[in-house]
């Protein structure tokens, strides 16, 4: 039988959880960031993606797909079907693992933001689902327009369009 440990989750929290409000966004893609690219996708595909995503950090990185439930980032974002999802990879409450960006909340989208081409859809979505957000949590109030940093995007990625949308 299962027996949750309190005692472990309570020292994890307290050694990688954000202990104030987090510093601010930083936003990179999965191809041509510094700290952990990987080129597995470099298109954005309509098929799902962050299991590939997943294991191709591990085997590069260190850990276990199988054993490590969380990526060192909080949301990756990807392209599936017809639509884009922001699927939360990490608990916004534990540090990221990004070197210099760890109480920082981390973005990743799918691709080579220098090839891919992003539609509309894609920036009106992380603007929406996941930045705008983060000015109603109390305590936190960041404001996209003055709190996201952009690490490495590539000339296709339009800054713009995503601003377009901070409320």
């Amino acid at each position: 039988m299962y027996k949750y440990n309190t005692a472990a989750e309570k020292e994890f929290k307290r050694v990688a959880s954000f202990l104030r409000k987090p510093k601010g966004i930083i936003i990179f893609d999965s191809y041509n960031n510094t700290w952990f690219p990987t080129k597995i996708v470099t298109f954005d595909t309509t098929e799902f993606n962050l299991r590939k995503v997943k294991d191709d950090f591990h085997r590069q990185y260190g850990g276990s797909s199988a054993t490590e439930l969380f990526m060192p980032y909080h949301y990756f974002v990807e392209f599936i079907g017809k639509d884009y999802f922001p699927i939360q990879t990490r608990p916004l409450m534990y540090k990221s693992l990004i070197p210099g960006y760890e109480e920082y909340i981390s973005i990743c989208i799918a691709g080579n933001s220098d090839e891919d081409i992003y539609p509309h859809q894609l920036y009106k979505m992380i603007a929406h689902l996941i930045l705008n957000s983060f000015h109603y949590i109390p305590g936190w109030k960041l404001n996209p327009a003055s709190e996201v940093e952009y690490h490495n995007l590539g000339k296709q990625f339009k800054i713009s369009q995503l601003e377009k949308h901070f409320r």
